[in-house]
């Protein structure tokens, strides 16, 4: 029988997304995608569309790269030459983090040199996350490449050419569902901003910048950690890493305990309706009805028929009743693991609502 067998590569894309050594990525690609925002002034479809390009673009340059990893492993290189030269990739690319965003903060604006396309409405900047999706790829090289190298690369020797794609397709859909919901998420988020909270656009930006030079000081401790492990296996831990790392292992098990298909499934549901809700201004009545079609067919297959609710509505509903014991926790336990994610949420929720609540006021 024909079985692809595509849930664990596909989970394995999504893990692969917050593995220990490019987990400081993430906050730095919010921090990169903010700072480098130049639809502020366009309309909502057009941020929604860019937000979903460079998504696409950050994504497909980090499994190119593990594409390529694959093939110069089987051909070139080995695994282990491979692992000794990426730490010192990690040290210098947080470096130039560190640089870009301190240029940020004193006001400067920093040209990144490299090839632009000549037209194509934000097309300007699709080289410089391309770039950053090869930057966070070598950055993750060293704890991602061998599961894929044996799961993914290996199962075109395994399986065939046919079910080894499949297998990489499946990968990088898991891996590109988190960058795309977080990138639309910004996007829609920034543009609510501009649109009515106009005065706090500085803040964020200054927060974004932030962002990067943090995550450059983590690559470059990283890194550092790496290189001293690597001529001295005995080398005491580190407790920044250990902290992000300790962070790390909680959300992967999380994800391997609620279903890697489940949660790809409801990342990719998120990523879909806000696509259509973002772009329907543009579209014809016709079409938005048709597109609003195709949405509430997803959610309906996707939460009623496969879930039955437990997909996001119930577990979202059963997190909302939770939520003042998990705030009461936070002067309980301040160590605990999930403490700043939950602030996170609580401040971006906060937030989402007074977007909402502030045009009623505005019209009374």
């Amino acid at each position: 029988m024909f079985d692809l067998g595509l849930t664990f590569p596909f989970t394995l894309g999504l893990v692969t997304a917050i593995n220990p050594c490019g987990f400081a990525m993430l906050p730095t690609w919010i921090g990169y995608f903010l700072t480098g925002d130049a639809a502020d002034r366009e309309d909502r479809p057009e941020q929604v569309l860019r937000g979903l390009l460079v998504s696409l673009v950050m994504a497909g340059a980090f499994v190119l790269v593990f594409g390529t990893l694959g093939l110069a492993v089987t051909h070139l290189v080995t695994e282990e030459s491979v692992a000794r030269r990426t730490p010192w990739i990690t040290v210098l690319i947080g470096l130039l983090l560190i640089g870009y965003g301190l240029a940020l903060l004193t006001g400067r604006k920093v040209r990144l040199p490299i090839p632009k396309p000549r037209r194509g409405p934000g097309s300007s900047e699709l080289w410089s996350v391309f770039g950053f999706g090869v930057s966070y790829a070598v950055v993750s090289i060293g704890c991602a490449a061998p599961i894929f190298l044996l799961q993914v690369a290996g199962s075109f020797g395994r399986d065939g050419i046919l079910e080894g794609t499949a297998t990489y397709l499946a990968f990088a859909a898991g891996m590109t569902a988190v960058v795309a919901s977080l990138t639309l998420s910004l996007a829609l988020a920034r543009g609510g901003l501009v649109r009515n909270l106009r005065r706090l656009l500085p803040f964020m930006d200054r927060i974004a910048t932030l962002a990067l030079v943090l995550g450059g000081a983590y690559l470059v401790v990283y890194g550092i950690y790496e290189i001293r492990l690597l001529r001295n296996p005995g080398t005491p831990s580190n407790p920044v890493v250990d902290a992000v790392t300790d962070l790390q292992t909680h959300l992967a098990n999380w994800v391997a305990q609620t279903g890697g298909a489940r949660v790809g499934l409801a990342l990719w549901l998120v990523v879909l309706t806000a696509v259509v809700w973002g772009i329907g201004p543009a579209l014809t009545g016709e079409a938005r009805r048709t597109g609003w079609t195709i949405v509430g067919a997803a959610w309906l297959f996707g939460e009623g028929v496969a879930h039955r609710g437990d997909l996001v509505i119930l577990p979202v509903g059963r997190l909302a009743m939770d939520w003042p014991a998990r705030i009461a926790n936070w002067i309980d336990a301040p160590g605990r693991w999930a403490v700043p994610l939950e602030a996170l949420l609580t401040l971006v929720t906060l937030a989402t609502l007074v977007l909402i609540v502030r045009p009623v006021f505005r019209r009374r």
